[in-house]
């Protein structure tokens, strides 16, 4: 197939990747492997609102640096960055 037929093709059909387009796979996967993390922030987010933890910025940056810590070293490469 050549170049001008993959990119016609690419047009009509949005949902397929080709060559010449970066498949999102990598990006998904750590998405997929950071929910974990994720869960913990929607959890502390709860216990605030809910009263059972004191709403503090400092503990929450405290939190969100620990959690970005562990993220990392866990995932390794397939960690976020910001």
């Amino acid at each position: 197939m050549s170049a001008r037929r993959l990119i016609e093709f690419n047009q009509t059909h949005p949902l397929r990747f080709s060559a010449l387009s970066p498949a999102p796979a990598p990006h998904a996967f750590s998405g997929l492997l950071a929910w974990p993390f994720d869960a913990l922030r929607a959890q502390y987010g709860a216990a605030v609102q809910l009263g059972l933890v004191q709403r503090s910025m400092l503990a929450s940056r405290k939190l969100e640096r620990c959690l970005d810590r562990l993220e990392r070293i866990s995932l390794g490469p397939f960690a976020r960055r910001v």
